[in-house]
């Protein structure tokens, strides 16, 4: 079997998270609203988030960070853009990317000068909660002055004596800093609908003149970190505001959909309560197509596994 495509479709159940929020006015931090098309608000997690939450782990689970290219050494967003060695040759150019740097290869990137652009070749959608089985709220938290606390705690002579040096020196700072802050985070919790594509077809790809330019041991490997990344994305979804608030994961259940031919797997989204069946009668109408089912982590974790040895579809190109 030589894999095209791969796509995941899945429902996963994030408790009490704050993966994506929209920003913050004063003192509240808004979480992520979406419309549906039927006009029904949702919660939503952008693809932006998922997205730099897969390339991290590409980049965390390589361990040779010389396999990498300068910027994406350092998890620069910029990557290839940053290279200042490179040929004004388009084509040249996106040779010496590709080869130079995993992460430019799997995620893609935009130069400017030459402006060539580099597409991902792992794509996520939006993670959309289901609109009956998502839930938000809003908590109050406060920031509280130490000093008070400092003149609670002072029981002797000396230890008062101390805490009113201690409040002398803060008085300038007490100025700017008010004793109680007061601010509003959100806490989201739901079943959320999840798509994302891996194009292995094009790991290695200059899609300039269309000529790989990696060996297959490399486009292997590079294969193999993609879907391990995947792997630790869900078993551990590393987002905003985690040191607060990371996610308890309930469960994840759904369909892993593979190509292995040059046609694309089909996307049926999980918002769907039929999305499997939808998604196999598509798969059961067109040759080299396969669905896989899973309904833990355990399961898809082991799915994954089974690909990482099978071999990547290559172009024949002339």
């Amino acid at each position: 079997m030589a894999i095209f495509e791969i796509g995941i479709l899945a429902r996963i159940t994030w408790n009490l998270h704050s993966l994506n929020n929209e920003g913050t006015v004063g003192n509240v931090t808004e979480p992520r609203t979406v419309v549906l098309a039927n006009g029904e608000k949702t919660d939503g997690i952008s693809g932006e988030m998922l997205k730099h939450i897969h390339a991290y782990n590409v980049w965390l689970l390589q361990e040779d960070k010389s396999l990498f290219c300068s910027a994406c050494q350092k998890f620069h967003p910029q990557r290839a853009d940053l290279i200042t060695d490179r040929t004004n040759k388009p084509g040249v150019a996106m040779k010496t990317a590709i080869s130079s740097c995993i992460l430019c290869d799997l995620h893609g990137f935009l130069v400017q000068r030459p402006s060539i652009g580099r597409p991902s070749t792992v794509e996520f959608g939006w993670a959309l909660g289901i609109p009956d089985k998502t839930h938000r709220d809003i908590h109050i938290h406060a920031r509280h002055s130490m000093v008070g606390r400092s003149r609670e705690e002072a029981k002797t002579e000396s230890e008062e004596q101390e805490a009113k040096t201690e409040v002398k020196e803060a008085k300038v700072e007490e100025k700017q800093v008010t004793a109680q802050m007061i601010y509003h985070r959100p806490t989201r919790s739901g079943i959320y609908a999840l798509i994302s594509i891996f194009q292995p077809w094009r790991i290695g790809l200059n899609e300039i003149d269309y000529q790989y330019v990696i060996e297959e041991s490399d486009r292997k490997l590079r294969f193999q970190l993609a879907l391990n990344a995947y792997k630790a994305s869900l078993i551990r979804t590393d987002g905003a505001m985690t040191s607060t608030r990371l996610p308890h994961v309930e469960g994840i259940e759904g369909a892993l959909v593979i190509s292995e031919k040059n046609f694309p797997v089909p996307v049926v989204s999980p918002l769907t309560e039929t999305y499997v069946t939808q998604t196999e009668e598509l798969v059961n109408r067109e040759r080299g197509l396969s669905i896989k089912k899973f309904s833990n982590q355990a399961q898809f974790n082991s799915l994954i596994d089974e690909l990482l040895s099978e071999e990547i579809y290559k172009l024949n190109m002339p």
